[in-house]
């Protein structure tokens, strides 16, 4: 309880403020009565305290990792597929103020990529080092629209794997 007090007190000092200070590795976008008012870079910048609210982003390069997909290739060959997403901010407006969840986004782009890309190959065309480029390619023309600039895909694992699905519990149970 104690701490919830002193974060109100911390956020209502902060809002008394009549400048703040984007860092040299975040730009910000500035709304004004909440709409949007300007884009501001790095450093000290005036404002109009409880009008204006910055609204800070780190926009230096970022890397996310992409959760394991099982997928079958051209040639029925089931695999296992991960990759890793190298990325920055290029648009902060419509970074901020047009996507919900930009990681979240990114991620999903890219997994649907991946899975197009690989199901349409052989498992021998998918382990060509080329397949990294046009991942890159296809997902720079997707992300773009999201004001992000995707600068590298890489597969980090992808391998054979041999799966077993089990229906449902009722199955499992009449198999003891």
């Amino acid at each position: 309880m104690f701490d919830r007090l002193i974060d109100l007190l911390v956020n209502w000092f902060e809002q008394l403020l009549p400048f703040f200070i984007v860092r040299d590795y975040e730009e910000a976008v500035v709304l004004r009565f909440g709409r949007f008012y300007k884009v501001v870079k790095p450093g000290f910048h005036w404002r109009i305290p409880f009008v204006d609210e910055p609204m800070e982003q780190h926009v230096v390069v970022t890397t996310l990792s992409l959760p394991p997909q099982s997928l079958y290739t051209k040639d029925k060959q089931n695999i296992v597929v991960k990759g890793v997403i190298k990325y920055r901010i290029a648009d902060i407006q419509t970074f901020i103020l047009e996507v919900y969840d930009a990681q979240d986004a990114i991620s999903d782009m890219t997994q649907s990529i991946i899975k197009n890309i690989i199901m349409d190959k052989t498992l021998d065309e998918c382990i060509d080092p080329e397949i990294d480029n046009t991942l890159a390619k296809k997902a720079r023309v997707e992300a773009k629209k999201w004001g992000v600039e995707i600068q590298q895909v890489t597969l980090t694992d992808l391998a054979p794997i041999r799966s077993f699905r089990l229906i449902n519990d009722t199955v499992i149970n009449k198999l003891d």
